[in-house]
């Protein structure tokens, strides 16, 4: 073919074109038809499963540690034994504190047996009468002795001068004489009686004192031993809490949710042995972004899906919505403020679960719907009719006589796949589907009708 047979061909082609273009051929669309029914806005997010409460089990006090016997997802009851340690060290600790509580116990006993003192006490209050008697006695007959002491020598003088005058003979003068010294020999006799038996009596009263102050150390003595038992009690039951906390029991009826050990060996105290749980109260745990929470309200209804659900999601509700926000790094590396919500599932949900032979756990990866706003027997349209012209006004097209008729519209509860338009049109208006940019009101049309062009939320 020559080139002006080219040029010719081409020429005519863009002339049809042309022709066909402004000929007012109808423009084939994509149409939806507006229906009634209820439009749900939610905010869905990826969450993970967890419990409100994990019970570890650790080591008590430092320590060798036996066998745990025990298997991740094993039931458990409380007050179950879950794990153990030697306790054969702490047996004889214990044996040897309680030992020692025992000996006070019979030093105290011994301290506060006073029947031989006071046997003695009673010895000497009597001894010590009959000595006042006795002492009292002396001191009489000192002082008698003394007055006889004192005749002998008057009568010696008076004897004496008769002598002189030899008005007294020898003899008689002689047994004057004898009569005077052995009378001071009595005298002197008396006064040794006397204060030898005061000396005893100070000596019996010193004794008497002495038994006192013996039972007064006694006494003494027996606060100190009590100070010491209670000491050796501590021990002692510091020993036994530490005997009873080397055996590690439940303290729920749960679900062995982890077992960091299994074989004997020693451990230092704190280390985690095994966590238990209990998964009929599993929830779901879902960071929320800052800006959205303000929409959630405690009730508000959620659907959970996942692998781990199974193909239908199940139901759940917000529980709980934490007052305070942390920063968290997406997976594009955008710095986030997010919110923690914790989600409950509703009842029965886990017997439904367990029916289908799905096994749901802590840490299980999911995906939450929390819906902020649910209208029902509402005209509603799939979402991506939707747009906005230049001043931000919702618009649509509507086909009516094979023409796209632009429309306003106010729209109300919406999601990523569906809207709910409050006025502009009605329910069995057909809509384009994204419609062209060089589409414009009133241009023939020739619309097919689809189904299923979005996921519904529902």
């Amino acid at each position: 073919m020559s080139r002006k047979s080219i040029l010719i061909t081409v020429g005519i082609l863009a002339v049809a074109g042309l022709f066909y273009l402004f000929s007012g051929a109808p423009q084939p669309v994509d149409v939806t038809v507006a229906q009634t029914g209820t439009v749900k806005a939610f905010i869905e997010e990826r969450a993970k499963t967890s419990l409100p409460r994990v019970y570890r089990i650790a080591m008590p006090l430092d320590g060798r540690i036996l066998p745990i016997s025990v298997k991740e997802d094993e039931t458990v009851t409380q007050g179950q034994v879950v794990a153990a340690m030697d306790t054969s060290d702490l047996d004889a600790e214990v044996a040897k504190a309680r030992y020692r509580v025992e000996q006070y116990a019979k030093k105290i006993i011994e301290q506060a047996d006073n029947r031989l003192e006071d046997n003695s006490l009673d010895q000497f209050d009597e001894f010590l009468k009959s000595m006042d008697l006795t002492v009292e006695a002396a001191s009489k007959q000192q002082e008698a002795s003394k007055a006889k002491w004192a005749y002998a020598r008057d009568e010696f003088d008076r004897k004496y001068e008769l002598l002189k005058r030899k008005a007294l003979s020898a003899s008689e003068f002689s047994e004057a004489d004898l009569f005077k010294k052995q009378s001071e020999i009595d005298y002197q006799k008396d006064i040794l009686t006397w204060r030898a038996l005061q000396a005893i009596q100070s000596a019996m009263q010193i004794g008497k004192i002495s038994i006192l102050k013996y039972k007064e150390k006694k006494v003494l003595s027996e606060a100190v031993l009590q100070e010491e038992k209670k000491e050796a009690e501590s021990q002692f039951e510091q020993l036994q809490r530490d005997r009873n906390r080397a055996t590690m029991r439940s303290p729920i009826d749960g679900t062995v949710l982890a077992k960091y050990y299994s074989n004997e060996r020693t451990l230092p105290a704190g280390e985690i042995l095994l966590e238990l749980g209990q998964l009929d109260d599993l929830e779901v745990e879902v960071d929320v972004l800052s800006q959205y929470v303000g929409n959630i309200h405690i009730g508000s209804p959620v659907d959970i899906e996942g692998p781990a659900i199974g193909e239908k999601p199940v139901q759940g509700k917000v529980k709980r919505i934490y007052p305070k926000g942390f920063t968290k790094i997406s997976s594009l590396g955008v710095e986030q403020q997010r919110v923690k919500v914790i989600v409950g599932f509703n009842q029965n949900i886990f017997k439904q679960l367990q029916q289908q032979q799905r096994i749901l756990g802590t840490d299980f990866r999911v995906r939450v719907k929390i819906y902020t706003d649910i209208k029902p027997d509402v005209v509603k349209v799939s979402r991506s009719t939707l747009f906005r012209n230049g001043s931000g006004q919702w618009q649509v097209y509507v086909v009516r006589n094979n023409r796209a008729q632009l429309v306003d519209v106010e729209p109300g509860v919406m999601n990523d796949f569906e809207a709910e338009i409050k006025s502009g049109i009605k329910a069995g208006d057909q809509l384009i589907v994204a419609p062209s940019m060089n589409l414009t009101s009133g241009q023939s049309v020739e619309p097919h009708q689809i189904k299923n062009l979005e996921r519904s939320p529902d």
